[in-house]
């Protein structure tokens, strides 16, 4: 059964710092907030009006910012920081005649010029920032891994928010405007999860959709490098993906149909730049691997959950587990508060476990890694300008075909495979020290012969 103490739920509506109380609060029959990071957040606030007397008060029709909470009585948490953009009214002789106050977050400021601009040696962080200052707003920036590449960057025409929304869907970014905060960052996902909703005790709807044709397992960049007239090619696999969601199998190694290819190819003009193309592979790879399982929530409202936040949903088979919050829509009104949401990850399986499970399947991980330590050990002897490698299992028999890395002193690495009897020679490695690796085995999971 529902927690009856979750029922009790208020709302506090802040007008140009002013929070409205009695009769201007008693006015409101009902508050929309749509939050989302692909676009503008927005609010309506629906007021009785059915003598026109606020139709002409500046309360509602005159002021700039609002704000409004949401939540158990007592423990409102903010769901919008924005401003008015508009208002209508709603005249009609059977129904009731309210007055709808509309808006949007702050960065529909940024919708309404269009500009052609040119930022020299620029990474998207770095026209973020600028941009942010122009309008007022504070930059939050996070330039995650790989590093935002300089380049470049060309405004065609574009309003500066257009301009920063394509350098952050092409680059792998998250862009969005909350209160007075103009973030520009790679998504990090939580280590726990921010909510948890179990279906038939906090979900009322749950609505998914695992689309097997989305995930890639590769993508290739086509682009062309206009100083060295040279052309380019960025690629990216599983694996490489900038963000992922906790989960069990890839959606992408699920995804096999014998007619068609799992690679995409695109071609990017925007992109000059060899480790700029790598970039825009892995972003499009990991959009990609987000459309794997979509899904629409419907539980009773909680502020907690909102755009970016990890949430856990159980009890729905092999969909449960951990999905990240893309969009939310909160509703109050006088039947209560509820939430309806949509999530994403890019796994298949059950991964709702609790953190006992998690602790005890890392605990296992462990182990099969002890015994890989166990299985192979390699030999490296070394002569001039060359090493020569050997990898044998604990019987003595070789490793064919592990794959190895060979950094040299000079920070080059090399790559190459071992033969059919687990050896290879390595030329080229100069006379100071170098260090040897394989990659399919952990660093733990092998010893120097």
């Amino acid at each position: 059964m529902p927690d009856d103490s979750r029922m009790k739920t208020d709302f506090a509506v802040h007008l140009d710092g002013n929070k409205l109380q009695g009769e201007e609060a008693g006015a409101i029959l009902g508050i929309r907030v749509f939050q989302t990071r692909s676009g503008a957040s927005a609010f309506e606030i629906i007021v009785s009006d059915p003598e026109l007397k606020w139709q002409g008060k500046p309360t509602f029709t005159d002021c700039k910012e609002v704000k409004i909470e949401l939540g158990p009585t007592g423990k409102l948490k903010k769901v919008f920081d924005g401003e008015v953009t508009a208002w209508r009214s709603e005249l009609e002789r059977s129904g009731p005649t309210v007055l709808v106050l509309r808006g949007l977050d702050r960065s529909h400021r940024m919708m309404r010029a269009k500009k052609t601009k040119t930022y020299a040696n620029a990474s998207p962080i770095d026209c973020a920032k600028q941009i942010a200052a122009q309008y007022g707003l504070t930059a939050r920036t996070r330039p995650g891994s790989p590093p935002p590449v300089k380049t470049l960057r060309f405004q065609a025409n574009q309003s500066d928010y257009d301009f920063l929304r394509s350098m952050a869907d092409l680059e792998g970014y998250m862009f969005w405007i909350e209160g007075t905060d103009l973030h520009f960052e790679r998504p990090q996902i939580p280590s726990n999860d921010d909510a948890e909703f179990s279906f038939g005790r906090d979900v009322k709807t749950f609505l998914p959709v695992a689309n097997f044709r989305k995930p890639a397992v590769s993508v290739e960049v086509g682009a062309w490098d206009v100083t060295g007239k040279a052309e380019l090619t960025g690629t990216a696999q599983t694996g490489d993906e900038l963000w992922s969601v906790p989960g069990v199998t890839p959606g992408a190694n699920l995804a096999k149909f014998t007619s068609t290819k799992r690679e995409i190819s695109l071609v990017e003009s925007q992109v000059a730049k060899q480790e700029h193309a790598d970039t825009v592979a892995k972003a499009a790879l990991t959009k990609r691997t987000m459309e794997f399982i979509t899904a629409e929530v419907e539980v009773q409202g909680d502020p907690k959950v909102k755009p970016g936040a990890l949430v856990n949903i159980k009890k729905v088979g092999p969909y449960s587990g951990h999905y990240l919050v893309t969009e939310a829509n909160h509703f109050y009104d006088a039947a209560g508060y509820s939430c309806i949401f949509y999530v994403a990850r890019d796994k298949w399986g059950n991964s709702s476990n609790s953190a006992q499970q998690t602790q005890q399947a890392r605990q296992q991980q462990r182990n099969v890694a002890q015994q890989q330590q166990q299985a192979v050990t390699p030999q490296v002897a070394r002569s001039g300008t060359f090493i020569d490698l050997v990898l044998v299992d604990e019987g003595g028999a070789p490793v064919a075909g592990a794959k190895y890395e060979v950094t040299t002193s000079d920070g080059r690495t090399l790559q190459g495979s071992l033969d059919a009897q687990g050896r290879a020679r390595v030329q080229g490695v100069g006379t100071g020290p170098c260090e040897v690796t394989f990659p399919d085995h952990a660093p733990d999971a092998w010893a120097r012969g």
